[in-house]
This record gives structure tokens, sequence and C-alpha cells, in this order.
């Protein structure tokens, strides 16, 4: 079941955006999009968590597409929160 949340921003898309990618990307993981839209995956353990991005307004609407079971939707929120606030 996918998981959907929101994280706000200032400034524009194109920072927020840059700075998930370093982000996803320190992780080893993967980012692809524009400042539109776009998807990301990351590594957890032997699976990955893969998601899609949408910019609406000033916020970053996140879907958690796939995830391993043993870790919940709200562990993936809290540390995106933690590295794009």
């Amino acid at each position: 079941m996918a998981h959907n949340f929101d994280i706000p921003f200032e400034g524009t898309a194109e920072t927020i955006l840059a700075k998930a990618k370093r982000a996803i990307e320190s992780g080893n993981g993967t980012m692809t999009g524009d400042s539109a839209a776009g998807s990301f995956s990351l590594p957890a353990g032997i699976s990955k968590v893969k998601g899609e991005y949408a910019v609406e307004d000033n916020k970053l609407k996140i879907t958690i597409t796939d995830k391993p079971i043993y870790v919940s939707g709200d562990m993936i929120e809290n540390i995106l929160k933690k590295h794009l606030s």
C-alpha cells in the first residue's frame, strides 16, 4: 500500500529537489525527473525504497510506492523530512 505525505518548503522547487537528489545519491540511490515530477529509489538492506514526487505550490508531494516490509512508511517519511527540512 502506498504511503503519501507532503514536505513543505521555502524557495524554489529546483533548490529543494537538488537537496533531495544529493541526499538520495549520498545513500547510493537514484533520482530522476524535473522540477515538476519524478521518481527515486534507495537501497534498504536487501530491498529498495521506491517512490515518486510531484511539486505543487510550495509542497513536495511524496508517494512511497514500494518498500521493505520491515520499514514503516512513517519511518521513511520522518527520515526524508529530516534530510529536507
